[in-house]
C-alpha cells in the first residue's frame, strides 16, 4: 500500500504524509448533522397565529418577534415581560433604533387591545417597521 518508502541509499523509511479522507468524511457528516438539527433550534411560545394571506418575512438575522398569548402575557425568546418591562426594553434597544424591524405573534384568542398596547409600545420606542404574523390558509 506504500507505506513504506526507499531513499536514495536503498535504505527502506515510513513513510510520514498523514491520510487526511477520514477527517474530511467525519466533518462532512458534522456538517449534515447540524444542517439537519439547526431548524429544530428555534425557540418560540406556542401561539395559535391567525390565517391570512401577506408577504414573506425578509431579513438575514433572527428577527426580534415579540409573542402574545391568548392570556394579554408578552415574551421575547421565551423571557416573560411585564409591559412596563416591555416598553423599557423597547426603548432601550439597539435593533429598533437601528431601524429594524419588529415581528408580532399574537394568538388569534388574544384580545385587540393588548395588540395595540404592544404596537403602540413599539411605536414610541422608535419602530418603524413593526409586522403582525400570521399562518397561510
Amino acid at each position: 500500500m506504500g507505506l513504506l518508502s526507499s531513499d536514495s541509499d536503498g535504505d527502506k523509511g515510513l513513510f510520514s504524509d498523514i491520510n487526511v479522507t477520514p477527517l474530511v468524511d467525519v466533518m462532512l457528516v458534522l456538517l449534515i448533522i447540524f444542517m439537519v438539527t439547526a431548524p429544530f433550534m428555534i425557540e418560540t411560545i406556542g401561539v395559535n397565529l391567525p390565517k391570512g394571506a401577506g408577504a414573506e418575512a425578509q431579513g438575514q438575522t433572527t428577527p426580534l418577534t415579540i409573542s402574545i398569548t391568548n392570556k394579554g402575557e408578552y415574551y421575547i425568546a421565551k423571557q416573560l415581560f411585564t409591559s412596563e418591562e416591555l416598553r423599557t426594553f423597547l426603548s432601550d434597544n439597539p435593533r429598533i433604533k437601528n431601524g429594524e424591524a419588529i415581528y408580532i405573534e399574537a394568538d388569534q384568542e388574544t384580545r385587540h387591545k393588548v395588540l395595540v398596547d404592544v404596537m403602540s409600545s413599539a411605536y414610541l420606542a422608535g419602530a418603524a417597521k413593526i409586522n403582525i404574523m400570521m399562518e397561510r390558509p
